[in-house]
């Protein structure tokens, strides 16, 4: 075999590419941390000064349909600031209705559907609540 002369030409096509300026990163100066030790014993004396808990932390480790029919109303009434809207279907004997629970009190439910038209029912009359989904 021969070897082939290697002939230098320009470029057909030259790219202008510009220098890359550094973006500037602002990092973060300051760390602190606790350990868990130390924020139990700090949760422990606020329990003792406050004696309040948050209600949603009641739900939070029980599934919705392990509820009962009074705490599956009041989740829905109290519900998660971080979670949307929850559309969810409410049973009585003669009717049934789909929409999100806007207003829970001992003897009425107001409840709003899709369109913004509100219903309000009574609280003994109903059987029933099933969560169908979000609401987009």
């Amino acid at each position: 075999m021969r070897k082939q002369k290697v002939v230098e030409t320009e470029p057909l096509l030259y790219i202008v590419q510009p220098k890359a300026m550094r973006a500037a990163a602002h990092m973060q100066e300051t760390f602190t941390w606790t350990s868990r030790a130390q924020q139990e014993e700090e949760g422990s004396s606020s329990d003792e000064q406050g004696g309040e808990e948050e209600p949603t932390e009641f739900f939070a480790n029980k599934e919705f349909q392990a509820m009962t029919l009074d705490e599956r109303l009041a989740f829905l009434a109290e519900l998660p600031a971080h979670l949307p809207p929850l559309k969810c279907q409410f049973v009585m004997k003669d009717k049934s209705y789909e929409g999100i629970l806007k207003q829970c009190t001992a003897t009425k439910l107001t409840i709003a559907d899709e369109q913004g038209n509100e219903t309000v029912i009574g609280r003994a009359q109903l059987l029933a609540v099933a969560m169908i989904g979000f609401v987009q």
